[in-house]
């Protein structure tokens, strides 16, 4: 099957890497741009199917755009992210039964579903139906728990937290349903917390840990007859790494020995980014965190992601157990910002954070041609 490569007006080769970045750079700044319209504020709380006012009829209209923008780019994508081919291949044997595959079984199911539905090996169809629940659950998930949806919207599309969702389809689609189903948590809806993870964990079973880290991060609160937890913590995961990699080897037995998955490696940049937040969200601790519940939750994951990146870096694929957490700040950063009641404070503020980020987005697209990542060039079947 041939793969075409996206370009714009037949681009000379050497210009490749350069039309690939102005591809995602589009489409970051377009759908940031629309974003910046949304006020869910102004639209109220009307869920009814006809829109209450113009504010909400046209949250609606960008929040559709938006999708559907979102969702075009990754349904028609093909060869991108680094396992792309490795799920097709893995379909086939999971239609066929001659080779055992280790996904989840409600991934499993649907992956029969649909290629018994479509077709054998239609591997398109898997793909852009991932693309399609997970947008929705992400775009969903941040236009209900956020208090500034364009900034929610920017952190997350700066992160590269949508483009990453190209690879690793179920761990992406187990992090769309956390920041969903957080509101449950907010609002303590624990049953249906709860029943949106079990839901998740039968397409990546790893989002289960989300049940117990979440609900200490929801009732955990900071005084000095806690405070000890924090380095008893980082004792725990500095001295007893046998212990905890048996624990994680129980649950993924596949991951001991892999040469790939199974390594030692300290994220810099993650420690980096989780410590940067502490300290902004210390600075205005009493007045956008404390005595609010929500961020306070969601200062703990921050906190929980910084302690496992920076004590447990042996753990197997330690950005996929801390993304979890630190998905979370897309939420709690504008929450510090929007506590901020003096003008020129909060612009600033804003500014910092939207140029870091920006920054770390473009650090993220160079190294998003790297093999063990695979995001660029960016193909598509399309032009088939």
């Amino acid at each position: 099957m041939g793969k075409q490569r996206f370009s714009f007006g037949g681009c000379a080769p050497k210009r490749t890497r350069g039309v690939d970045m102005v591809l995602y750079v589009m489409i970051t700044v377009l759908t940031v741009s629309a974003a910046c319209f949304v006020n869910r504020a102004a639209a109220g709380k009307h869920r009814g199917f006809m829109p209450e006012n113009r504010q909400e009829a046209l949250n609606r209209i960008l929040l559709a755009g938006i999708f559907m923008t979102l969702f075009a780019v990754s349904a028609l994508r093909i060869g991108i992210g680094n396992d792309y081919w490795t799920y097709r291949y893995n379909f086939l044997h999971i239609l066929s039964g001659d080779t055992k595959v280790a996904y989840e079984i409600g991934f499993q199911w649907l992956v029969r579903a649909l290629q018994t539905l479509f077709g054998y090996d239609n591997y398109r169809v898997v793909f852009a139906f991932m693309a399609f629940v997970t947008c929705a659950l992400f775009l969903k998930g941040l236009y209900d728990n956020s208090d500034w949806f364009a900034m929610s919207f920017f952190l997350f599309m700066a992160n590269g937290f949508y483009f990453m969702s190209f690879t690793n389809v179920r761990y992406y689609f187990a992090i769309s349903v956390c920041l969903y189903a957080m509101k449950y948590l907010f609002q303590k809806d624990f049953v249906r917390f709860v029943l949106w993870i079990l839901l998740a964990s039968l397409v990546h079973k790893s989002v289960l840990l989300t049940i117990p880290v979440f609900l200490a991060a929801f009732y955990l609160k900071w005084n000095r007859k806690t405070l000890w937890l924090i380095p008893a913590v980082c004792g725990i995961l500095a001295l007893g790494k046998e212990g905890v990699r048996r624990l994680v080897f129980f649950f993924y037995p596949y991951y001991e020995g892999d040469l790939i998955l199974d390594v030692e490696s300290v994220s810099y940049v993650n420690i980096a980014k989780c410590l940067a937040v502490l300290i902004f969200a210390l600075l205005f601790y009493k007045r956008a965190i404390q005595g609010n519940p929500r961020a306070e939750t969601l200062f703990n994951l921050n906190l929980f992601s910084l302690i496992i990146y920076s004590f447990g870096f042996y753990i197997p694929e330690t950005s996929r157990v801390c993304y979890y957490m630190a998905a979370g700040n897309v939420f709690l950063i504008p929450v510090i910002l929007r506590s901020m009641q003096n003008r020129k404070q909060r612009a600033f503020f804003t500014g910092a954070v939207a140029v870091c980020y920006a920054a770390y987005f473009m650090v993220f697209l160079v190294r998003s041609r790297a093999s063990t990542i695979q995001l660029l060039p960016y193909l598509t079947w399309l032009f088939d």
